[in-house]
C-alpha cells in the first residue's frame, strides 16, 4: 500500500478534527471527492468486477469514473448505475470468440452467401484492379452492437459529465498520435473509440477524429480524473508493464501489448503519481484470453480481499467528514424505443429502398431493442456492409433512429481445395461482386479446377424479402464407375450445361423462395454399354424445365452444426426439346422431391441428427438420365441435387425414378474440433412407383466416421456397410465440399 495514502487519511482526519477545534461555526468541512481510475488491458480487465464489488462493500460512493479501452467498458456500465452482479451476467453471456472475430450467426446470413461464400479458406478483398489490404483484422461490427445494447441506455445524455456517474474515457488520434480526451458525444461510439485496439480493430471516426485505442498513450487516466475534480485518486490496473525477457514474446498478443506499451509509459508514471490508492492485479493471462473469463473475474475477486481493507478505510474516513451512502445500482439495459423518423448515413452504392425494406416499419412507432439489432444483423448478412450499427438521438421530446453503415468492398477473391474419394482433388477458385453491376446486385464466380471441373455463376437483384430477379450459370464434367456389389461394370462420363432465370425472394434469410424456367444441355458417355439407353451416348440432347423451390437453413454452422434444420421442396416440370430421333423414348415428367435434416443437441458433447430424402417422379415414361435419382457414396454437395449420400454403398451405386431415404446418426464431439459418429441409413430406390410400394427388400447401411473440424474444413475417415455391398468401404475427405 502506497504511504501517500496513509498520510493522506491521517491528514483529512486531523484537519477535519482541527478545523472542528479551532472554528465556531455550523459549517463542516466537505467531503473530498473520489474518482476511479481503470485502466486498458484487454480480457483482463474482466478483474475490476472484483474490486466494483469490494468499492461497493466498503461503503465507497465513486464521485468520477475514468477509463481506457476495456476500462472504459466496465467504467462506463458503472457510471451508469450497472450492479456489478449485471456486469458479470452480461459477460458471461457473451460469445467471446463470435464476437471478437465479427463472426455473425449464421441465421443471419443471406441465403445466396450460405451457398456461395462458406467454403472460402481465406479471402481478399478488392477494388477495382487492386487488392484491397484490411486496416485490421475485423471493423467491430458485433462489438458496435454489444456497447449500443447496454451503453445507450445513457442515449439522452451526451454530456458525459451528467451521466449518474461523472465519465470520461480516453482515445489516441492516429493521425497526429496525440492523446484525446472523450467526454461527450454518443457514450458507446466514444467507448468503442476508446478499445479500437490497433490492428485488431477498425479506427473509429468519432467528432471529426480517427481514433484507436486509448491505451497506446495513456492507458491509465489518473490525471484526467484529477482534472474532473476528484481530491482522491483510488486505480485499480491490470497492465504489466513491458516485457524485458524476449523469450517471454511468445504470443501475437503479447508483441502487440509490447509495442503499444512504450508510448503510455510517460502518461502512466503521471498517472501513479496522482493516485492515492493503487491496486494493481497481476494474472497469468493476456489481453484476448476472453474465454477465461470466469478465472479472470476469480483473480480479482481475489486481489479484491488484499485491497479491502485500504478502500473500508478510505470509506470509513470519508463518511467521518459526511455520511454519504452508496448509490443504488440497478441499472437496465433499454428494453423498447419510441421511434419518430429514421435516418441513413453512409450508402452510396445500395439503394435506401433496400434500407427500407429492414427499417422502415420502424418509423414512428415502439420496438423493442432485440427487434432492431435482428434487424440490423439480417442487414449484415447480406454482406453489403463493411459494418451497420445505430445510433439514438433525442429531438425534442422524440427519438431519432440513425443507421450508419460503410459498405463493402465491392469484390472479393476466395480459394478453397478439396479432396474426397468420389470427386478426387480440385481447387476452388470463387469471385464475389456486389453491387458493381446494378445496384443491390451480388454477383457469385466459382471455378473448380481438377478432375472433374466445372464453372458456376449466380447474379442476383437482391430485394430482401420482396421479389426480386437472378440468373444462373452453370458448366461441367465429370466421371464416375458404375458398381453392381462389388464390381465395376462400367464409366460414365456427364457433360453438363444449364442456364436459368427466376424471381427470388430471402425471408429473414432463413428461408428462400425460387421460381422460374431452366435451360439444359446435356451428353453422357458409357464405357461399356449396359442397356438400349447407351446407343444414346454422346448425342448432345437439349432440356427445358419449369421449376419452383422454397429452401430452410437454420443450422447454427455449416459443418458440424449443434442445432437447427435445413428443408428443400422442389417441383420440376421436365420436357424434351431434342429432336425425336436422337432420344425418342423420353418423356416429359414433374418430379417432387423433398429433403429435410434436423440436429437436436442432447448436450454440449452428445447431438443427434435425423434426415430424410423423398423423391416421386410422376408418369410411367423413362426420363433424362441426368435427372434420375442416384443413391451412395457421402458427398453431402454434388454436382447434381438428385445424388443422395448413403452409407455403404458406392457413389451412385443405385438408380432410380422414385426413391426414400431415413438416415439417423449421433455426434459425440471428445475433445476441441474433434468428433466421432455412427450412422444408420435406409433406403428404397426403384424405377416404377408400384414397384416401390411393393418392395420390402430396403437397402440398409451404416457407418463410422472420425472427423477433425480444420481452418480448411473437415478433415473425416468413414468405414461403411450395408446388406447391397459385402465388403466395407473406406470413405476419406479433406476439405470443404463444393
Amino acid at each position: 500500500m502506497k504511504l501517500k495514502f496513509t498520510l493522506s487519511i491521517f491528514l483529512i482526519l486531523n484537519l477535519s478534527f482541527g478545523f472542528s477545534q479551532t472554528v465556531k461555526t455550523k459549517e463542516t468541512k466537505k467531503r473530498p471527492s473520489v474518482g476511479l481510475v481503470l485502466s486498458g488491458g484487454g480480457a483482463k480487465g474482466f478483474a475490476y468486477i472484483g474490486i466494483l464489488k469490494a468499492i461497493q462493500k466498503a461503503g465507497l460512493p465513486i464521485d468520477y469514473i475514468g477509463g481506457t479501452s476495456m476500462g472504459s467498458i466496465m467504467g462506463s456500465l458503472y457510471a451508469l448505475g450497472y450492479n456489478p452482479d449485471t456486469i458479470t451476467k452480461i459477460i458471461k453471456a457473451q460469445n467471446w470468440n463470435r464476437l471478437l472475430k465479427d463472426k455473425p450467426e449464421r441465421k443471419y446470413l443471406a441465403f445466396e452467401e450460405k451457398s456461395f461464400a462458406e467454403n472460402n479458406i481465406t479471402e481478399l478483398p478488392f477494388t477495382g484492379k487492386k487488392i484491397e489490404l484490411k486496416a485490421s483484422l475485423y471493423e467491430g461490427q458485433q462489438i458496435n452492437l454489444l456497447l449500443n445494447k447496454y451503453l445507450s441506455v445513457g442515449y439522452k445524455t451526451t454530456d458525459f459529465s451528467k451521466l449518474p456517474t461523472p465519465f470520461l474515457c480516453m482515445g489516441t488520434n492516429i493521425l497526429n498520435g496525440k492523446s484525446v480526451l472523450l467526454n461527450s458525444g454518443y457514450l458507446p461510439m466514444a467507448v468503442r473509440a476508446s478499445m479500437s485496439i490497433p490492428g485488431y480493430f477498425a479506427p473509429t471516426h468519432f467528432q471529426g477524429k480517427y481514433l484507436v485505442d486509448g491505451g497506446v498513450i495513456d492507458n491509465y487516466p489518473a490525471v484526467q480524473v484529477k482534472k474532473m475534480g476528484a481530491d482522491f485518486i483510488v486505480g485499480a490496473d491490470v497492465q504489466h508493464g513491458l516485457i524485458k525477457n524476449i523469450k517471454q514474446l511468445n504470443s501475437v498478443t503479447k508483441v502487440l501489448e509490447q509495442i503499444t506499451s512504450f508510448a503510455r509509459v510517460k502518461a502512466n508514471k503521471a498517472g501513479y503519481k496522482v493516485t492515492d490508492l493503487y491496486m494493481p492485479i497481476k494474472m497469468k493471462y493476456e489481453m484476448m484470453d476472453f474465454d477465461d473469463y470466469d478465472s479472470i473475474i476469480a483473480v480479482g475477486e481475489q486481489a479484491a480481499k488484499k485491497y479491502y481493507p485500504a478502500l473500508k478505510s478510505l470509506a470509513d474516513s470519508l463518511n467521518a467528514i459526511e455520511y454519504r451512502p452508496v448509490k443504488k445500482y440497478n441499472t437496465k439495459p433499454l428494453d423498447s424505443l419510441n421511434i419518430n423518423q429514421i435516418y441513413y448515413e453512409g450508402f452510396h452504392h445500395i439503394t435506401k429502398k433496400l434500407l427500407d425494406n429492414f427499417f422502415a416499419g420502424f418509423r414512428h412507432s415502439s420496438i423493442s431493442v432485440a427487434e432492431l439489432e435482428d434487424r440490423i444483423r439480417l442487414a449484415y448478412g447480406t454482406s453489403y456492409f463493411k459494418y451497420i450499427n445505430y445510433e439514438l438521438k433525442l429531438n425534442g421530446n422524440k427519438t431519432d433512429l440513425i443507421i450508419k453503415v460503410k459498405e463493402a468492398s465491392p469484390g472479393a477473391l476466395g480459394m478453397a481445395v478439396h479432396y474426397d474419394s468420389d470427386y478426387q482433388g480440385s481447387i476452388l477458385l470463387n469471385m464475389a461482386l456486389r453491387n458493381r453491376i446494378g445496384k443491390n446486385s451480388k454477383m457469385f464466380i466459382q471455378t473448380v479446377l481438377g478432375v472433374n471441373p466445372r464453372f458456376r455463376l449466380l447474379y442476383l437483384i437482391d430485394k430482401g424479402s420482396h421479389l426480386g430477379i437472378g440468373g444462373k450459370l452453370d458448366i461441367f464434367s465429370f466421371d464416375f464407375d458404375k458398381f453392381r456389389q462389388n464390381i465395376r461394370i462400367t464409366n460414365y462420363q456427364f457433360t453438363s450445361f444449364s442456364a436459368s432465370v427466376f424471381a427470388n425472394a430471402n425471408l429473414y434469410n432463413l428461408y428462400n423462395l425460387r421460381t422460374g424456367i431452366k435451360f439444359e444441355r446435356f451428353r453422357f458417355k458409357e464405357t461399356y454399354v449396359q442397356d438400349s439407353l447407351g446407343k444414346y451416348a454422346g448425342h448432345i440432347t437439349s432440356y427445358g424445365n419449369i421449376f419452383f423451390s422454397f429452401n430452410a437453413d437454420t443450422y447454427d454452422q455449416a459443418y458440424f452444426p449443434n442445432y437447427g434444420f435445413q428443408s428443400s421442396l422442389n417441383f420440376k416440370y421436365i420436357f424434351n426439346i431434342t429432336s425425336e430421333d436422337k432420344v425418342p423414348f423420353f418423356s416429359n415428367a414433374p418430379i417432387i422431391t423433398f429433403k429435410f435434416s434436423q440436429f437436436f443437441p442432447i448436450n454440449k458433447k452428445w447431438v443427434y441428427n435425423f434426415g430424410l430424402y423423398s423423391g416421386v417422379t410422376i408418369g410411367n415414361g423413362k426420363i433424362p438420365i441426368q435427372h434420375l435419382f442416384y443413391l451412395g457414396g457421402q458427398n453431402p454437395k454434388n454436382y447434381f441435387p438428385n445424388f443422395v449420400p448413403f452409407n455403404g454403398l458406392r457413389f451412385i451405386q443405385e438408380t432410380g425414378k422414385d426413391i426414400l431415404v431415413l438416415r439417423s446418426k449421433i455426434r459425440y464431439n471428445y475433445f476441441k474440433n474433434l468428433y466421432i459418429s455412427a450412422s444408420l441409413n435406409a433406403g428404397n430406390i426403384q424405377n416404377d412407383l408400384k414397384s416401390f410400394i411393393l418392395n420390402t427388400d430396403w437397402i440398409i447401411g451404416y457407418g463410422v466416421t472420425l472427423s477433425y473440424n480444420s481452418f480448411i474444413g473437415p478433415v473425416q475417415i468413414s468405414f461403411m456397410q450395408s446388406n447391397k455391398h459385402s465388403k466395407p468401404i473406406l470413405y476419406f475427405n479433406l476439405g470443404y465440399w463444393f
